[in-house]
């Protein structure tokens, strides 16, 4: 089977973080369009290069991306500093608004500003397609959800362009022109069955925009009024994203993998190779023998915490087996333990949490490491933060967790369950959806775990859901099945990297500051009989050893020690408190009134007179 790489060929050197210098420094290191003819070859080795920004490309776990938001703690409390009073300040420079990030935009005017001197441009066309997706994305990433409106640069600029100077575009400006570079992109970039794999199809152009769209509607409708708000239709931007994540539903060329399988959600997210997956759009490869792997760290989570843990409302919002969420619901059986905590519950939380007898190390085709207890007395970097331990994307194969030499586990860059949530979410905020649209979206990712499906009238009302009064909820209205809709989107997407971004598009900040920083119960780590009784009635795999060994010094004792005040802490409910310490009220601080956009770091606004410092920031 063809082996696809995403390969960086040729690399941005910047010189300086003064604003001149990185718009106008001749992006490539000796390579200059002097030495280009454009040929189809050369625009597609140029564009490779921004193959590794994409997320999961790097050495920093994939499924550590929700970081920050209320799915998942660190276990350091400063990693969080738009949560913590005092902690996030306004950078003299840097401060993601640097050469590295309008070097990027830089590179990509480069081949937009030369690609007509090709003598083959019928050949190029679909890789300045994937430049435009390019600039689109970095415009997106890097600063319109950052910053907001930023200068729209769209050609290279000499040290005497007005650009830069520019003042920044309006919020819906800027959106609008990423866009329009993304329709373009979709003119010229060809279709997923057409297209080499790897790269971009079409269809991900499709996806991107519907994100981005998703994105945009939501802000405006929910930060209308406050000093976040923007100008532009958010009905218009729904349409968009309805429209374009209903072509790629329409393409016919995604499905979901692994439906009715045994833990198929699960392993969905630990392969080594995604090319006959129906539902991965575009994904990376790694290759150690090539010298092309994930770091190190990638092998942590199969062994231990890795730093971090899942939170006890990401646990809590999983409905149970009968379709009704835990406080509703006869069939819930409590958080005493791991093994209450999941039973009768969603499928999908047993598949993204490590409990008792999972598999940690495979070595042969043999299990010879379980899963017991969560890693809570170990060093920080292998610590689970809360006592729920994420399992979601670890590979118990003993050949990934070699020390030092990097893993070959592929990383997931767009799949097509999001699509679907994409679609039921914009139908939804337009007032269109039915139980047909439920039936192809949403309901298409409850029947790949068996879970009842959801229906128009929801049969039920939440009254401790996200968006309630209970939750500290104050913006406008969120309908009961639009809460379910996006219910459904937290857990098939948890710890993916969509969190954070829909807490802010949604401007949920009171989910961070009214739930208290929680983990789990921490009353099972100290009486382990039901961890004992459990052991004793399943069977355990041979290749962990001996039976009476494993029980005595795996199941029923703490090695080292574990002890309450050192390795952790206990609230006043009886929960993990990870940041007792230096929060000692338990709750988050968000500020509505600046964290939703970065400051512009202090330099950039000397050098630019034109720019604004964004709100709630000094500018100074």
């Amino acid at each position: 089977m063809k082996k696809i790489f995403f390969t960086t060929i040729i690399f941005i050197a910047l010189v300086s973080s003064c604003s001149k210098d990185f718009l106008t420094k001749d992006p490539l290191d000796k390579l200059t369009d002097l030495s280009l003819s454009y040929t189809e070859g050369e625009c597609k080795l140029y564009v490779n290069k921004f193959y590794t920004s994409f997320w999961g490309t790097g050495s920093s776990y994939i499924y550590h991306n929700d970081l920050g938001s209320d799915n998942l703690l660190s276990v350091n409390y400063d990693n969080n500093q738009d949560l913590i009073d005092g902690l996030h300040v306004v950078p003299s420079s840097g401060g993601g608004w640097s050469a590295d990030e309008w070097g990027n935009i830089r590179s990509v005017n480069f081949l937009l500003d030369n690609y007509t001197k090709s003598k083959e441009p019928d050949k190029v066309e679909k890789y300045i397609g994937e430049a435009k997706f390019f600039r689109a994305f970095f415009y997106f990433e890097q600063f319109l959800k950052k910053f907001g409106g930023v200068p729209w640069i769209e050609t290279q600029l000499s040290l005497t362009s007005e650009e830069l100077t520019a003042q920044r575009l309006k919020r819906h400006e800027l959106a609008n022109k990423i866009i329009a570079d993304l329709d373009w992109a979709i003119t010229k970039i060809p279709s997923f069955a057409v297209q080499e794999k790897g790269r971009i199809s079409k269809e991900v152009a499709m996806l991107y925009k519907a994100r981005i769209a998703l994105y945009e509607a939501t802000w405006e409708k929910y930060h209308s009024g406050t000093v976040f708000a923007g100008e532009g239709n958010s009905t218009d931007y729904f349409k968009i994203a309805r429209d374009a994540s209903n072509s790629v539903i329409a393409s016919g060329f995604f499905s979901l993998d692994n439906v009715g399988a045994k833990d198929g959600y699960h392993k969905l997210f630990n392969q080594l190779d995604y090319s006959a997956s129906k539902e991965v759009m575009l994904w990376v490869k790694f290759d150690r023998a090539l010298g092309l792997s994930h770091g190190n760290t990638n092998k942590h989570p199969a062994l231990d915490g890795s730093s971090v843990g899942l939170t006890r409302w990401l646990v809590e919002s999983y409905l149970c087996t009968d379709g009704k969420p835990i406080h509703s619901s006869n069939s819930y059986k409590g958080d005493n333990n791991l093994l209450t905590v999941i039973e009768n519950r969603d499928p999908r939380l047993k598949q993204t949490m490590f409990t008792p007898g999972r598999a940690r190390r495979i070595e042969k085709g043999d299990t010879t490491l379980i899963f017991t207890k969560a890693s809570i007395n170990l060093s920080n970097s292998e610590k689970c933060s809360t006592g729920y331990e994420l399992a979601k994307g670890m590979n118990p194969d003993a050949d990934e967790q070699l020390s030092e030499i990097g893993t070959n586990k592929a990383s997931i860059i767009f799949r097509y369950a999001e699509a679907l949530l994409i679609y039921a979410e914009s139908r939804s905020e337009l007032g269109e959806i039915n139980q047909a649209d439920l039936d192809v979206t949403i309901n298409v990712l409850r029947d790949r775990v068996g879970m009842p499906h959801l229906k128009v009238d929801v049969g039920y009302i939440d009254t401790f859901g996200d968006f309630t009064a209970f939750r500290g909820y104050t913006g406008l209205p969120v309908s009961n099945l639009l809460q379910e809709i996006r219910r459904e989107r937290r857990i098939e997407l948890a710890c993916e990297g969509y969190r954070n971004d829909d807490l802010k598009r949604w401007r949920a900040h009171h989910l961070w500051n009214h739930d208290l920083v929680q983990g789990a119960k921490t009353s099972q780590f100290k009486d382990l009989k039901w961890l004992t009784d459990y052991f004793t009635s399943v069977s355990v795999p041979k290749g962990v050893g001996n039976f009476n060994t494993f029980m005595s010094e795996i199941v029923a004792k703490w090695r080292p020690d574990c002890t309450e005040g050192v390795n952790y802490w206990t609230d006043n409910e009886g929960y993990f408190a990870p940041y007792q310490k230096f929060i000692p009220s338990g709750h988050f601080a968000f500020n509505p009134d600046k964290s939703y956009l970065l400051p512009i770091p202090s330099e950039q606004l000397i050098l630019n007179k034109n720019l604004k410092q964004n709100p709630g920031w000094p500018d100074k």
